[in-house]
């Protein structure tokens, strides 16, 4: 997902599909992400992604978490686990739990770093967003495969105008209901 141009069009790129399903994501939470990176920026900002699992992944939220290693070096994250404990909580309340977690490549692609191979967890979703000075950003989606110790490119696509959409799909349970455009 390219976020180069102005926040009102954020474009999607694509990933693998062999190597499960899409990853939904509203424009607006795409924006949330990018403004986040570039917040942080020349440092890696970092947080969870909560939302759905099915045929695709639909991200419903992504909460912001504060890196703990962003005084240390500015190439590396981590987030506290009773953050992460906390939103599992409030995941599970809301019918959703965590199905990733996001951070920034600050002047790198977004693609997973061999730091990224060794911290992954398997199974989860990681978004990573590369933010460039001046602005420019890209956002890719990747899923941890422990069994083959790599990473597999998820594409994403932008299918909610509103975030209500979102919250009332997750709400429902349903990921299926989001159609191509």
């Amino acid at each position: 997902m390219s976020a180069d141009r102005a926040p009102s069009e954020v474009h999607c790129g694509s990933g693998s599909r062999s190597e499960g399903g899409a990853v939904a994501l509203s424009p607006q939470c795409a924006r949330r992400l990018v403004e986040h990176a570039r917040r942080a920026y020349p440092r890696e900002c970092c947080g969870i992604l909560l939302g759905l699992t099915g045929e695709r992944t639909v991200v419903c939220e992504a909460q912001p978490a504060p890196n703990l290693r962003g005084g240390e070096a500015a190439d590396r994250y981590e987030i506290d686990p009773g953050e992460i404990v906390r939103a599992d909580r409030e995941a599970e309340d809301r019918g959703w739990e965590i199905v990733g977690f996001y951070h920034s490549h600050p002047d790198h692609p977004a693609a997973p770093s061999p730091v990224d191979l060794e911290h992954a967890w398997s199974g989860y979703l990681y978004l990573i967003v590369s933010a460039r000075r001046g602005g420019g950003a890209d956002i890719r989606a990747w899923v941890f495969d422990s069994q083959h110790s790599r990473f597999h490119e998820r594409p994403i696509e932008a299918r909610a105008e509103r975030d209500e959409t979102c919250r009332d799909l997750c709400a429902g349970g349903e990921t299926t209901r989001w159609r191509s455009t």
